[in-house]
């Protein structure tokens, strides 16, 4: 396995991780659990950032 396809891995794992994050929010809002939904919205919400930066970093010439 190449570097490249291990980070495209790893991308996709936290995109789903995302997914489910975003999912036990929604439910927890439905559920009127208004801090658990807010805890997940926000997990899921770094998560899907982290699985962007993941494939595409951010530049060095800031």
């Amino acid at each position: 396995m190449t570097l490249g396809r291990i980070v495209d891995v790893l991308s996709i794992v936290l995109l789903v991780g995302a997914a489910f994050a975003f999912a036990a929010g929604v439910d927890a809002l439905a559920e009127r659990r208004d801090l658990v939904a807010l805890y997940w919205l926000v997990v899921g919400a770094l998560t899907l950032k982290a699985a962007t930066d993941v494939v595409r970093p951010r530049s060095s010439s800031r």
